[in-house]
């Protein structure tokens, strides 16, 4: 008789291990190539997003011989008076295919609280999503409801709710459009100069309250100029805030800005504060700054249309303009001593190096 041999079927238990194991190792190198792909796409519409901004303001100084103002308020230079403000992002809205929402929501007709109260129609235009406005890296919900509710003590809380991107509808708190894009507004610490330019001196940037900056204001050359910054959602764990799309509420302020533009108008404008991506030096008050979730440094809009990636490590010395205090001066090189500085400063005269 002939012996029949058995064959054998199927793998054994050591060769399915080695198969399984095999499968892990080439999920783990190829995750990280699938998350950099990712991350390189959201940056990718990111810059683009800045481009149409960049488009929309060179539409606008076409058209009204100026860029946009920060913001418009009623009362010139004085701290209180309105309960929400429009800002530039409002004034865009023709240029960036979002005709029918500015003629719905009437900028410099009806406040931001007035369209809220009518409800319906009105109100929906002002708490929907612009997506024109949002970095796709960020983690920001589509309509900012920062407060001092994120802060994780008495002390965070209370600095937190200074900067609150909510605004009223003339009974309660609503929020609005969030924004990752601010526009430079200044290049020192203070956001007082955007608000009254008697104590420190006029803004150095682009944009403040009732501003009307024209290419021919910045000598120091469009390429070498910054015109708008990301600010992130959350950075390394510490809530940042982003910003607003159309404006903001000085009546949602917390105490002891309540009222007051001062704190609120953060929520549009950016200052280089105490440097990019930064969450060490006065962190509760990075909400002034300019940050991203984009490895390694954050984009910036120039004056000539093109969208910069600039390292976290740029050259910058931050400077409290608060000894010019009196002078109504910090134009001189004292305060502008930087690279991102002198990015910042449309007039400043100073060369500006590699970046």
């Amino acid at each position: 008789m002939r012996s029949v041999s058995k064959r054998r079927v199927g793998f054994t238990l050591i060769e399915l291990l080695v198969v399984i194991a095999i499968i892990a190792i080439l999920i783990a190198l190829l995750l990280p190539a699938v998350q950099q792909a990712r991350e390189a796409a959201r940056r990718t519409q990111c810059r683009n997003n800045m481009k149409q901004l960049g488009l929309a303001m060179h539409n606008y100084h076409d058209q009204a011989s100026v860029f946009p103002p920060g913001w418009v308020s009623q009362y010139y230079q004085v701290a209180t008076g309105e309960p929400t403000i429009w800002s530039w992002g409002a004034y865009l809205l023709p240029q960036i295919d979002q005709g029918p929402l500015y003629n719905t929501v009437s900028p410099g007709t009806r406040r931001i609280d007035e369209n809220l109260a009518l409800g319906g129609n009105t109100a929906a235009a002002l708490t929907s999503p612009l997506t024109a406005f949002r970095c796709a890296s960020d983690t920001a919900p589509g309509l900012n409801n920062f407060s001092g509710a994120m802060g994780t003590n008495a002390t965070q809380q209370a600095d937190f709710a200074t900067y609150n991107r909510q605004v009223t509808n003339g009974s309660a708190n609503v929020s609005i459009a969030t924004s990752n894009y601010v526009i430079n507004a200044d290049t020192g610490d203070s956001n007082t100069p955007s608000i009254i330019a008697a104590t420190y001196g006029p803004p150095l940037g682009i944009a403040w309250a009732d501003s009307k900056v024209s290419m021919r204001d910045i000598t120091d050359g469009t390429s070498n100029t910054i015109l708008i910054g990301e600010r992130a959602w959350v950075i390394k764990g510490l809530p940042i805030g982003a910003g607003n799309a159309l404006g903001f509420s000085p009546a949602t302020s917390g105490a002891p800005y309540t009222g007051q533009q001062c704190r609120a108008c953060l929520a549009v404008i950016g200052l280089p504060y105490w440097g990019l991506n930064q969450t060490v030096v006065n962190a509760n008050h990075q909400s002034r700054g300019y940050s991203s979730n984009h490895v390694g440094g954050v984009h910036f809009l120039m004056g000539d249309g093109a969208v910069r990636f600039i390292s976290d490590n740029i050259d910058h010395k931050p400077n409290s303009i608060g000894a010019a205090a009196g002078t109504g001066d910090h134009s001189s090189a004292a305060f502008i001593d930087s690279t991102f500085e002198r990015l910042l400063g449309r007039s400043d005269g100073q060369v500006v190096g590699d970046f």
